[in-house]
């Protein structure tokens, strides 16, 4: 679900929330409070805002998650491409023999990443391997004694390592219960509290329901850095390969 488009994802988690609160409307209030909120009483307004307070925490929380984990593939995804910049930059110091060596071990790098490597970022399972080109292009930064190109290759290792670390990070399942179940006692508590007028009753539910279901548009949108629409796309990997090339000719 995480992959559809955001408009797509939006209507899926607003339908959800608002069978939610149609639930509470119709079912949970009438059969707590009764039809006309005889049964209950008076509910004072502070638990539905201290429930409200506490979802608003934890709806932080993991916003504060997901946005740290989304900036950081996009800073693993910059070093990765910075560093195999500098290899780049190096390679006219070489003799000839190594010069190509070293741009071809590139080339199929960047290659291997962009058209094999990068879809895998969408899957739970990413090989954390070195593939061939990346092993021999950690060899030539080996024997080509030069210790400014060694360090820029394995600042690209290490960059590629961070990258597929986060690509394989996932929030723990019980952290996204925990906020829908407050969302729902939230709904509840608000709908409680207006037991005895329908209406307002109606107006609140909708206004709280469509709050909640846009907070989660907003972190389910984000909550893969390498899936969906926002996804990080290697644009500059892509960059420096075309410039490989276009040197080539």
């Amino acid at each position: 679900m995480l992959g559809l488009p955001i408009p797509e994802l939006a209507l899926i988690i607003i339908a959800f929330w608002s069978s939610i609160a149609v639930i509470v409307h119709r079912l949970l209030v009438p059969l707590i409070a009764g039809t006309h909120g005889e049964k209950l009483g008076r509910l004072e307004a502070e638990v539905a805002s201290q429930l409200g307070i506490v979802l608003g925490l934890l709806l932080s929380f993991n916003a504060v998650t997901v946005w740290e984990q989304s900036s950081a593939a996009r800073d693993a995804t910059l070093a990765e491409a910075s560093a195999l910049r500098e290899v780049a930059d190096m390679a006219p110091d070489l003799p000839p023999e190594q010069r190509s060596e070293l741009l071809s071990a590139l080339h199929a790098y960047l290659r291997y990443v962009i058209d094999t490597e990068w879809p895998t970022l969408r899957a739970d399972v990413v090989s954390l391997n070195k593939p061939e080109p990346l092993r021999q292009l950690d060899h030539l930064g080996h024997t080509a004694g030069q210790g400014d190109l060694h360090d820029a290759i394995s600042a690209a290792v290490r960059a590629r390592e961070d990258r597929l670390r986060i690509a394989t990070a996932r929030m723990l399942p019980a952290r996204w219960g925990i906020v829908m179940f407050l969302g729902i006692l939230t709904l509840l508590a608000m709908g409680l509290l207006h037991a005895e007028h329908r209406r307002a009753r109606v107006v609140s539910l909708s206004m709280i329901t469509f709050a909640i279901a846009s907070c989660f548009v907003v972190l389910m949108a984000q909550a893969r850095p390498f899936l969906g629409t926002l996804a990080i796309k290697p644009t500059e990997l892509s960059a420096l390969d075309a410039e490989l090339q276009a040197s080539q000719r």
